[in-house]
């Protein structure tokens, strides 16, 4: 069974291309479908959240 998905999955911004290969759902084939498109939308948009918050506090940081 694979592990849950992580933010820390996420270590750069290039691996954003990647979503659809670091989202995992250890329940895929228990979910109906509708469950499982709205699950990876849920965890595509956390990635990208977080992704782009970290960039935007090493820019601040930078200054």
């Amino acid at each position: 069974m694979p592990k849950r998905t992580s933010i820390n999955d996420v270590k750069k911004l290039e691996d954003l291309n990647q979503l659809e290969h670091i989202v995992k759902d250890k329940r895929n084939e228990k979910r109906s479908d509708a469950k499982k498109e709205r699950r990876n939308r849920h965890y595509f948009k956390v990635l990208i959240k977080h992704q782009l918050k970290d960039i935007t506090n090493n820019q601040q940081d930078e200054d």
